[in-house]
């Protein structure tokens, strides 16, 4: 499978010095990653860099999704793949801003009226990650300190760099929730993590039988995919640069 993907202006590019196996193996996971089972459908990218991330906007996003939904009885969302979730979104359509309307004026609007920035949604990510970085560098906090960051984010009002915070912190949360939640051919919700925490056995048109069962099951959870592609375990990401 050949991927091409374009910059934020517009220029084709895959410009990111490391690939993510790269990243895996400067935390001494080399181990981890041998013994991983290839089993993702894009198992194939493993060689590939990044699509639109770099390594440090990588691990500060691991580091605050594991903030969003840190590791219990079920993995956290940098374990099942939300990283690599993100990546892909901000590389593709969404990212990119396809279907926005990007154009002036922007006055003021109301969380109802959509997406009112003159940037798409991976500039909004790449100019926020790096302003909130000059600040304070979240991945290299302790794990206590973090929370507390993460938890005075939420509330700021102040922007971050040019961005409204709570729009950068709610992309961010939303992007979190969607990648630990959405069917795992989207790269997120790596072995069914997120379903096997609610009990949601997938989408499938042949469980028509549980249509109206508004409550977990025992199902094991099919994804479109399931039993016809492989799946690719995420790669956990350093804390260090």
């Amino acid at each position: 499978m050949t991927l091409v993907y374009h910059s934020i202006n517009g220029e084709i590019s895959m410009h990111h010095r490391f690939s993510r196996r790269a990243v895996l193996l400067s935390m001494g996971g080399a181990a981890l990653s041998a013994s991983m089972p290839v089993r993702h459908a894009f198992a194939q990218m493993d060689a590939e860099p990044w699509a639109f991330l770099t390594d440090d906007e990588a691990r500060w996003l691991a580091a605050i999704a594991d903030i969003f939904i840190p590791e219990d009885d079920h993995p956290s969302a940098s374990q099942a793949g939300v990283v690599d979730y993100i990546d892909m979104q901000l590389a593709t359509g969404y990212g990119q801003g396809q279907g926005l309307y990007l154009q002036g004026p922007f006055p003021e609007g109301t969380p109802e009226q959509g997406w009112q920035l003159p940037v798409t949604p991976a500039e909004l990510i790449r100019n926020g990650i790096a302003a909130a970085r000059e600040e304070t560098d979240l991945a290299t906090l302790p794990d206590t300190d973090r929370l507390t960051w993460v938890e005075a984010f939420s509330k700021r009002e102040d922007p971050i760099g040019d961005a409204p915070a709570q729009t950068f912190f709610g992309e961010l949360l939303s992007l979190t929730k969607e990648g630990y939640f959405a069917d795992p051919i989207y790269l997120g919700n790596h072995d069914y993590a997120g379903w096997r925490m609610v009990g949601f056995p997938g989408a499938h048109a042949y469980f028509t039988e549980r249509v109206g069962d508004n409550a977990p099951t025992k199902q094991p959870p099919m994804g479109i995919a399931h039993g016809q592609l492989g799946h690719r375990a995420p790669r956990p990401i350093s804390q260090e640069g």
